[in-house]
């Protein structure tokens, strides 16, 4: 369901409803489920009236998507790492077409400890183990306050010990089901490594379950304790079922923590205190942030979905969604049909006394003092006043180049 959701509303739907057609370049590891999902698309369409063509879902690798942003579309969605966003951005310069990025993060879950604890840690797992935590808004760094840290762990291991791992296609009652790549499974295991040899503590999982060429992408779900900003998984998205846990006293120091990392996508903030959840969330650089919930954004699709720094920019959903998949237009009219004339002292010809009035309005609109805008103002109506008519203007012009014809 999760492929279906990411693509219908959030980003085809966005676009027909600015007025585009949709062409979409899913991941080679998609394929499977691409077909299925166009024939949904079109079928709606279609039962709305319009053409199913509106919507086309290619396959392919790498050259496929380099093609697809070159072939002259008007705009491109990105969603995916920042290394390939880099090179989606420097494609679409060659033909300056615009681009809207969504490259990952590396969410903050802060823990306060005056926090509704057991909500929290529902939320906890959810935030960091639905889709395997191989999602852009997972929460992947929990900064817990050190009042409760220990008691956090402690609920978080008795909650995870009840739970199971497996394919709920088989008919068993799954909560956690596998990686999508093989490579992405091995990436957590090295970051994990790298956690354990500069000491943090490996509580819950840590392993793929079974040997390589064995369900190699069944990774266990992870509570990595004791991480600090030396480690490497502090600071570099995961996009895997680890929970990292990070201890913090004070808010200056929750504030380094939280944007030390290069990404600025999402947050959530847990405190029954509200006004300080929501200072708490102002000093967080981020596009979007939650107070006492995880990943609400997305599913309000009038809210625009999108981060900061290395997270992307621009968004969809919501009217900054609809905006970006339009063209802005400045159209000016007449409002009652009256159709407006310059004076005659600025219709071409232009009046001679034409550029002492303007100079005169300068000093009315941009003076350095009140005294020197009335002055302009005053001076600018006497000149207007004392302007000639077009007809003795272009008179007295056109003696003044018959006497220079005559001295020449």
């Amino acid at each position: 369901m999760f492929p279906f959701f990411s693509h219908l509303p959030s980003h085809v739907a966005t676009a027909l409803f600015a007025g585009n057609g949709a062409v979409v370049k899913v991941s080679e590891w998609a394929s499977s489920s691409a077909k299925w999902i166009e024939d949904v698309l079109r079928e709606i369409i279609g039962k709305r009236g319009y053409n199913p063509d509106l919507v086309q879902i290619i396959t392919g690798y790498g050259e496929t998507g380099a093609a697809l942003v070159q072939s002259g579309v008007e705009k491109v969605l990105f969603i995916g790492s920042p290394g390939v966003g880099k090179l989606v951005m420097k494609g679409a310069s060659s033909t300056l077409t615009p681009v809207i990025l969504e490259l990952g993060g590396k969410d903050a879950f802060v823990v306060c400890d005056d926090a509704d604890l057991d909500h929290a840690i529902d939320i906890a797992i959810r935030g960091a183990f639905i889709n395997c935590g191989q999602n852009c808004i997972s929460a992947e760094r929990f900064l817990v306050q050190d009042g409760i840290y220990d008691e956090f762990l402690k609920k978080i291991l008795i909650k995870l010990k009840k739970t199971r791992q497996g394919a709920s296609c088989k008919g068993l009652r799954c909560d956690f089901g596998a990686m999508t790549m093989p490579s992405q499974a091995k990436h957590v295991e090295k970051l994990i490594a790298d956690a354990t040899s500069k000491g943090a503590r490996v509580l819950y999982g840590g392993k793929r379950k079974g040997t390589e060429g064995k369900h190699p992408t069944y990774f266990e779900p992870t509570v990595l304790a004791d991480v600090d900003l030396k480690m490497e998984i502090a600071t570099e998205e995961t996009f895997g079922p680890v929970m990292t846990v990070i201890r913090w006293k004070s808010e200056d120091e929750l504030e380094k923590l939280c944007n030390s990392t290069p990404y600025g996508l999402g947050s959530s903030i847990f405190s029954k205190d509200y006004s300080k959840a929501e200072r708490i969330s102002k000093r967080i650089v981020t596009g979007m942030a939650n107070i006492n919930d995880f990943a609400i954004v997305p599913l309000i699709q009038s809210l625009p979905f999108g981060g900061v720094r290395a997270s992307g920019f621009g968004a969809f959903n919501g009217k900054e969604g609809l905006r970006g998949f339009s063209y802005r237009k400045a159209i000016t009219t007449d409002r009652l049909g009256i159709r407006a004339a310059a004076p005659d002292w600025l219709q071409y010809p232009v009046s001679s006394s034409a550029k002492n009035i303007v100079q005169q309005a300068m000093f009315m609109v941009y003076g350095r003092s009140v005294g020197e805008a009335v002055m302009g103002c005053i001076n600018m109506v006497r000149l207007v006043l004392k302007a000639p008519s077009k007809k003795d203007d272009q008179a007295a012009a056109g003696k003044a180049t018959s006497q220079e014809d005559t001295k020449a």
